[in-house]
This record gives structure tokens, C-alpha cells and sequence, in this order.
């Protein structure tokens, strides 16, 4: 294969693994990220975003902040787990029960520091309250 062949190939996957992680980065926000410092669990866990396998989730963390803020935890982060140097308001929605949908689900509020797992720059999973797992 010849040198512009291959630097083609490398291009298309360096541009295709941007936007795995941008998508990464999205889906990290419309799961976790919110703009209002209270939520109503039970409507918001029974969207179709939540349903792991066919059943509502068990657990999810929210935090009440602006995206720039979250984004500022991975600033020169580009493989690992990082615990954030501020606190946040949490919102933790937990299942109840196991029911059909939809699921009941139970809030809890609380100020913590939070540990999320950085990809080139980017949250893309959240990984702990108070702690790096």
C-alpha cells in the first residue's frame, strides 16, 4: 500500500475515533448532567435512555452544574479515573422495586465530590461519590 493510501486509512480512523469519543461525551451528559437542582425520578428513569436490558436501572447520579464545569474535571486527562477537586449537588435515583415499567424509583440529594473516568479530555462515564472506585 502505498504512503498516501495508508495515511488515508489513518486519517478516516483518527477522524472516526473523535467521534466515537464526542458521542461518548454526549451520551455522558444526557445521562448525568442537569440544569435544575432538583428531578423527579420516577419520570425521568422510565425514558427509554435508562433502560438497561429490557429493565429500568438501578442506580443513577445527576449533577446539577453546567457541562463546561463537568468537562473542566478530565483538563489535561486523557486515560483515567479523576476524582473532581469541587463538590457538587447530586441527585441519586435509586430503583425501588422491581416492577414493570414504569419503575418507581426513590431520590436522595447531596453535596459530594465526584470520580469520573476521562478519555481524551472528556467524562464519558461516572464512576463514584466521595471516591475513585
Amino acid at each position: 500500500m502505498c504512503a498516501k493510501s495508508l495515511l488515508l486509512v489513518f486519517g478516516i480512523l483518527l477522524g472516526l475515533s473523535h467521534l466515537s469519543l464526542s458521542q461518548n461525551w454526549a451520551t455522558f451528559q444526557e445521562q448525568h448532567i442537569t440544569n435544575t437542582s432538583s428531578i423527579n425520578c420516577s419520570n425521568i428513569m422510565n425514558n427509554s435512555l435508562y433502560i438497561v436490558g429490557g429493565q429500568c436501572k438501578k442506580v443513577n447520579t445527576f449533577i446539577a452544574s453546567s457541562a463546561t464545569t463537568v468537562k473542566g474535571i478530565c483538563s489535561g486527562v486523557t486515560d483515567k479515573k479523576v476524582l473532581s477537586s469541587t463538590k457538587f449537588q447530586l441527585d441519586i435515583c435509586t430503583r425501588i422495586f422491581i416492577t414493570p415499567r414504569p419503575c418507581p424509583y426513590s431520590s436522595r440529594t447531596e453535596t459530594n465530590y465526584i470520580c469520573v473516568k476521562c478519555e481524551n479530555q472528556y467524562p464519558v462515564h461516572f464512576a463514584g461519590i466521595g471516591q475513585c472506585p
